[in-house]
């Protein structure tokens, strides 16, 4: 829902709106640890499974106020933003609660200068599951769990920018954002250039540079990921085939609350022109360095067979393996991307776009994932991604009513010889993958702007199982209608 006030100098627009998905899988297990194996030659017999299926259930709600007023040629603007959400899969599972307030002023100095200034905070509450004293009991294959059941967290940033007509064709944009995180206590700093060249009024030319950083979070600094899995004993003589062999294991992801914060520096280039009536391109090259990206270390093994290091035994003669997140990862990328832009006729538009993208890794060699072995680790999960991207847009106003779009897109292959199976200790990582193409539709009518905007969309139309990127979730076909109303 929405609503829009303006009147003279002064603005308001409020929306609010939730949802809610359920999602059922059917094959989905719980488990139970018994104390010692049920039959002693068969060390995995101490893992009880059965079946229970999951119901996968996603409820948000979110409400904002965007509101401002010209006062002697000075815009000021104040945005107001909640939202509350939660979810039950199992990696996600938990509350998560926002509040953030923006405010900002416009202030034309003079006919060269336009100068920016803002400030901002915002305000997160999390409540994720804990490790119950019954963690062996009716549990999940994996779950994320932390020591902190609820987590509290502000944000605090002020920014400025000016933008400056240095000559009738050339303006240049100077900005820096400051931004301070509770989290892990740091202060960022995160800077940018941009010029504008305008050629002509339909050819213009742009560069700029610019620094980010990613806010931490409690995925990578207060949780902990845990998976069940097994393994084959090194014992002499056992075979990946007898069961007397396998041993039952849990994996665990933990999280690290020293790690710097991620961040990457980018610069780009570009050219936007109008060609004719009908058409119009863009053109852009980049190169970006990334800082501080996350993988994980060599880990230990805190149990073994059951015989922790602390002097604790495990039930079922558990090994326990744990990895921590580490920083230690780096990262470059460079590319191009190309758009083309075609309006045949004044209710038809066609978007098409070809991106290449070249990414290369570099961590120490300390960690086993980043040696330069077979088996590629995790610079190979950077470095083996798809290279070519390109897509076809169509959208199509057939009357004041009916509303056509189709999106096809084409990812390329991935192709490589690692193996992709050593160090990585959650699940066997694939260092290849088809080329993939999609479509997806939508068809959408209003019978009046008063009236609902009823939309049918499919995703992925006619689209067998497929994966997104290597070691991702599969996705399949999705249809599903929408409802939303506007009132002014």
């Amino acid at each position: 829902m929405r609503t829009d006030y303006v009147e003279d100098n002064v603005f308001l627009t409020w929306q609010m709106g939730g949802y809610h998905t359920k999602s059922e899988h059917f094959n989905w297990y719980r488990y139970d640890i018994l104390e010692q194996p049920r039959y002693p030659q068969y060390p995995m017999s101490s893992v009880i499974g059965y079946l229970t299926g999951l119901k996968d259930y996603s409820r948000g709600f979110y409400s904002n106020l965007h509101l401002g007023k010209t006062v002697n040629d000075i815009q000021y603007e104040a945005l107001f933003w909640v939202d509350s959400n939660s979810r039950t899969e199992p990696t996600a599972n938990g509350e998560y609660d926002t509040l953030n307030a923006d405010v900002l002023s416009i202030n034309q100095l003079n006919d060269q200068n336009e100068l920016t200034f803002g400030a901002g905070i915002r305000y997160t509450k999390i409540k994720v599951p804990t490790r119950e004293d019954d963690f062996y009991s009716n549990m999940a294959p994996y779950q994320r769990t932390s020591d902190q059941g609820t987590q509290r967290e502000q944000i605090y940033n002020v920014f400025s920018q000016l933008e400056t007509q240095l000559t009738d064709k050339l303006t240049s944009s100077i900005g820096v954002k400051v931004e301070h995180f509770t989290r892990n206590d740091t202060t960022e700093l995160q800077p940018q250039l941009r010029l504008h060249y305008k050629v002509t009024d339909d050819h213009q030319l742009w560069t700029g540079i610019g620094r980010a950083v990613v806010t931490p979070s409690a995925v990578d600094s207060s949780t902990d990921l845990y998976m069940l899995s097994s393994f084959k004993t090194p014992i002499l003589g056992c075979n990946n085939s007898d069961p007397k062999c396998i041993y039952p294991k849990l994996v665990l992801t933990s999280g690290n609350s020293d790690m710097d914060n991620e961040s990457v520096v980018t610069w780009d280039a570009g050219y936007r022109g109008v060609l004719t009536e009908e058409f119009a391109l863009d053109v852009t090259v980049f190169f970006s360095k990334y800082k501080k990206l996350r993988m994980l270390d060599n880990g230990q093994r805190l149990c073994h067979y059951g015989e922790c290091i602390d002097g604790t035994t495990q039930p079922g003669q558990l090994t326990v393996d744990e990895y921590n997140l580490s920083d230690a990862l780096d990262a470059q990328t460079y590319g191009a991307e190309l758009a083309l832009f075609w309006q045949p006729t004044e209710n038809l538009n066609f978007n098409t776009s070809y991106s290449y993208i070249d990414t290369q890794a570099e961590c120490s060699s300390e960690y086993f994932s980043c040696t330069t072995s077979d088996f590629g680790g995790y610079k190979g999960i950077y470095n083996y991604q798809p290279k070519h991207y390109a897509s076809v847009q169509m959208l199509w106003t057939i009357n004041p009513q009916w509303q056509i779009d189709w999106w096809l897109k084409h990812k390329g292959s991935i192709t490589s010889n690692l193996e992709g199976r050593k160090y990585l200790p959650l699940n066997s990582v694939d260092f290849k993958a088809p080329a993939i193409t999609t479509m997806d539709l939508r068809v959408a009518w209003q019978q009046k702007h008063s009236w609902p905007l009823v939309e049918f969309v499919v995703d992925g139309l006619g689209s067998s199982t497929y994966e997104d990127m290597p070691n991702k979730a599969p996705l399949e076909e999705t249809v599903f209608m929408r409802l939303s109303w506007t009132t002014l």
